[in-house]
Parts: C-alpha cells; sequence; structure tokens
C-alpha cells in the first residue's frame, strides 16, 4: 500500500504516456466526430430555443391582437346593445301612443254611447210620463164626469192662460 503513498517516478512516466497517447489517438478518431455531434446538438438546441422565443414572441403578438379585437367586439357590442336599448325604447314610446290614441278612441265612443243611451233613456221616460198622465188624467176624468165642475175648470184654465199670456185673451162670450 505505501507505494501507492509513495510516486515512483517510472509509474508515473508511463501513465502520463498512456494519458498523453490516448490523448492523441482519441484526438485523432474520436475526438472531431464527438465534438461534431456536441456542436450539432448545441447549434439544434440555439435554433429550437430561437425558434421557441419567435413562436412566443408570435403567440404574444397574436394574443395581443385577440385582445385588441376582443376590446373592439366589446364596444361594438355595447354600441349595438345601446343602439337596441333606444331602438326598443322608441318602439316602447309609439306603442304606448298608439295604446293612449285607441284607449281614447274607446273612451269617446263609450261616451258618445252613453249619450245616445241617456237621450234614449230620457225619451222612453218622458214617454212613459205622458203617458201615464194620460192614463191618469183619463181616470180621474171618468171618476169626475160632473158637468157644473169640468165648466169651472175650464173657466178657472182659460182664466190663468189670458193671465200669462195677455195677446191670447179671448173675447167675451
Amino acid at each position: 500500500m505505501e507505494a501507492l503513498i509513495k510516486p515512483e517516478f517510472g509509474l508515473m512516466f508511463w501513465t502520463i504516456t498512456c494519458f498523453v497517447l490516448l490523448a492523441l489517438l482519441l484526438s485523432r478518431t474520436a475526438w472531431k466526430p464527438l465534438m461534431q455531434a456536441v456542436e450539432e446538438r448545441e447549434r439544434a438546441l440555439k435554433h429550437d430555443r430561437n425558434t421557441a422565443e419567435s413562436a412566443r414572441a408570435e403567440a404574444e403578438k397574436i394574443k395581443v391582437e385577440l385582445e385588441a379585437r376582443l376590446a373592439e367586439l366589446k364596444a361594438e357590442i355595447g354600441r349595438r346593445m345601446d343602439e337596441a336599448r333606444l331602438m326598443a325604447e322608441k318602439e316602447q314610446d309609439v306603442l304606448i301612443e298608439e295604446a293612449r290614441k285607441s284607449a281614447g278612441v274607446i273612451v269617446e265612443s263609450a261616451r258618445r254611447e252613453i249619450e245616445a243611451q241617456k237621450l234614449e233613456a230620457a225619451r222612453d221616460l218622458k214617454n212613459k210620463v205622458a203617458e201615464l198622465s194620460v192614463l191618469a188624467a183619463e181616470r180621474i176624468l171618468l171618476h169626475q164626469l160632473d158637468h157644473r165642475a169640468n165648466t169651472d175648470l175650464a173657466s178657472r184654465y182659460l182664466a190663468e192662460i189670458e193671465k200669462e199670456r195677455p195677446e191670447l185673451k179671448l173675447e167675451s162670450r
């Protein structure tokens, strides 16, 4: 074990010589392909990184464009909603006005009909009162057919007419 702790010149010489020969042999045969593979891998990684960065930048650009378009669409939707609301309010006002006009026509028609029915009822009542008056007068006259009383009644009636309307004064009999 002591041989490993104390360095010997011969062992060191052959170890270094083997290492240098191995390095030269590897540099001539394996080092160039290995370095080319590493460089190729590095180029592929750089290319992938650049592609990913450009794709991310493109995605960011598209995201910004989409957000701007979304904002435009929201503004357009808001504007159209406001227009639709205004049109609905106008339509509502028109419908309310038409309903008011229709209601006015209906009320006026009903008022005319009520007036006509009122006049008809007054006419009917007048006719009935006249008819009842005539019937009552007939009955009274049938019960009181006293010639002298009728003459007195007629005289009083004529006197009242002459007082009220002197131009109709009858000549003495």
